[in-house]
């Protein structure tokens, strides 16, 4: 059996401020793609946990560990300890969303271990009940259990539920940075000029299924922070609005998305940053549709 895990763009991203627990408050649409990992379940007597990403470049597969510090196999952990459930399995994770890079690829294979191993157990449990479990996991999560288009605020992990817009071509483009999630957010001085009033004119784009306006009035903090400090970033993304392209920064770095019309402007892209000597990662893909979620 497999289960797809599609990972996640963050169109416009804004930090509220510091909690009292040590995490931030944010405001944030969070919009699936079809850029996913595959979890391939078959029967065995105790649960096996293998993994491979041979579509990835040798550094973020270097990143990759797959065992007890993977958060999907943490997903079985935190199953077996929900259910009691005493059943194996053979699992293996086959890696296309680069780690690190704000598209929430950790989190998509926990909730597609979750939603997998409910179905390949049958434990019949709830959506509610996988929601509780995957919100001790991380915050991104809950959103990924569901998918689709939602404002996401708290942690991220209160979210508020959107009809998505019709599919549009991606360019995802991942630098060779790679930024703590945990450090970017320490750099937050608690003054950002996105706020929710930026994810509310996001919000009203995508409501009017105008997702190159949502696009252009997004914004992101992690930008203002990173950019001085990472060069390469805001270069790869001046790399594609010089070229007229809505980017923008997903989560908290370093994957710019470039949105398009079509694949044919991917593969030409694809094309101008090999013949210009950037060593990114550029994936093509679209965004989910009501229908894909």
């Amino acid at each position: 059996m497999e289960q797809l895990g599609c990972s996640k763009i963050n169109i416009g991203l804004s930090i509220l401020n510091k909690r009292n627990d040590g995490y931030h408050n944010i405001d944030t649409i969070f919009q699936s793609i079809r850029l996913s990992d595959s979890i391939y379940f078959a029967r065995h007597h105790s649960v096996v946990f293998s993994g491979i990403a041979p579509e990835l470049p040798q550094y973020i597969q270097d990143m990759i560990p797959y065992d007890e510090r993977n958060l999907a196999l943490q997903a079985v952990r935190e199953l077996q300890s929900y259910t009691s459930c005493k059943a194996g399995a053979a699992i293996h994770l086959l890696k296309r969303v680069p780690a690190a890079a704000g598209l929430g690829g950790g989190s998509a294979d926990a909730a597609a271990m979750l939603k997998g191993l409910n179905k390949f157990w049958d434990l019949r449990l709830t959506e509610d009940e996988l929601l509780t479990i995957g919100g001790k996991l991380g915050s991104d999560v809950p959103f990924l259990l569901k998918g689709g288009t939602a404002r996401g605020t708290g942690r991220g992990e209160i979210m508020e539920f959107h009809e998505s817009p019709a599919p549009h071509w991606l360019l995802i483009v991942k630098p060779e940075i790679s930024v703590s999630t945990g450090i970017a957010y320490n750099k937050f001085n608690g003054i950002s000029q996105f706020t929710s009033t930026t994810i509310d004119h996001v919000l009203s784009a995508l409501k009017a299924s105008d997702l190159q306006r949502a696009f252009t009035v997004s914004g992101n903090t992690f930008e203002e922070l990173l950019f001085p400090e990472y060069e390469e970033l805001q270069q790869c993304k001046d790399f594609f609005t010089t070229r007229g392209y809505n980017t923008i920064m997903t989560g908290s770095g370093p994957t710019m998305v470039v949105l398009l019309d079509k694949a044919t402007d991917a593969l030409a892209l694809q094309e101008e940053i090999k013949a210009n000597g950037h060593n990114w990662l550029s994936l093509i893909t679209k965004t989910c549709s009501q229908e894909d979620v």
